[in-house]
């Protein structure tokens, strides 16, 4: 992962709110216009935490993300000032960001809980459409987690997802015998 070209854009509101920042159908319209330009290499994540633009690229698209993110808020009255903007262009900083939110987000295990279920429902999602992206990912958040001391208590929660998103990368196998060993290996009764 050294060569890496990962960038996130990550929008979060101030003061937390119990809701998503755009709409499922805005999400959409910013994903076709940010996929035009970045080149297929683009995938959006809208939690109640916030909303995740990743996408692979030399170029970093800091300012247009948030240009088109903004020109779809200003609609309902939001400026830049009602949110907090963090772009992370190198490993070191997504490595260190990843690191940070999962200690703050585990502090509040329901939050954590809810965010969990909808990340990996959205990964499951897109999925077919960003293997490599959701690829790098999973195995940047398992290192990361993996070094944490709060990796039992995150892993218990993420397991279950994990597998099902595993599943569906099975699913896409053409070898009966590799898909079936596959699910063999990872059911429940193999996790420790």
């Amino acid at each position: 992962m050294e060569d890496s070209q990962l960038k996130i854009v990550n929008i979060s509101g101030k003061g937390f709110k119990k809701q998503l920042l755009i709409s499922s159908k805005e999400v959409s319209t910013l994903h076709t216009f940010l996929k035009e330009i970045i080149n297929d290499k683009v995938m959006i994540i809208n939690t109640n935490v916030g909303l995740d633009v990743y996408y692979h690229s030399s170029v970093c698209y800091k300012d247009l993300i948030v240009n088109a993110f903004l020109l779809l808020t200003t609609c309902s009255g939001k400026s830049i000032n009602d949110f907090y903007i963090k772009s992370l262009s190198s490993l070191t900083d997504i490595e260190s960001e990843t690191n940070r939110f999962f200690e703050k987000l585990i502090k509040n295990p329901l939050l954590f809980k809810s965010y969990t279920k909808s990340l990996f429902n959205q990964l499951k999602m897109n999925y077919s459409n960003n293997t490599e992206l959701i690829d790098e990912l999973l195995a940047l958040w398992q290192n990361k987690i993996l070094e944490t001391n709060l990796g039992s208590n995150i892993l218990k929660v993420m397991m279950p997802y994990i597998i099902n998103l595993q599943g569906t990368y099975f699913d896409t196998l053409n070898q009966p015998i590799l898909k079936s060993l596959a699910r063999e290996t990872l059911k429940d009764a193999r996790f420790n």
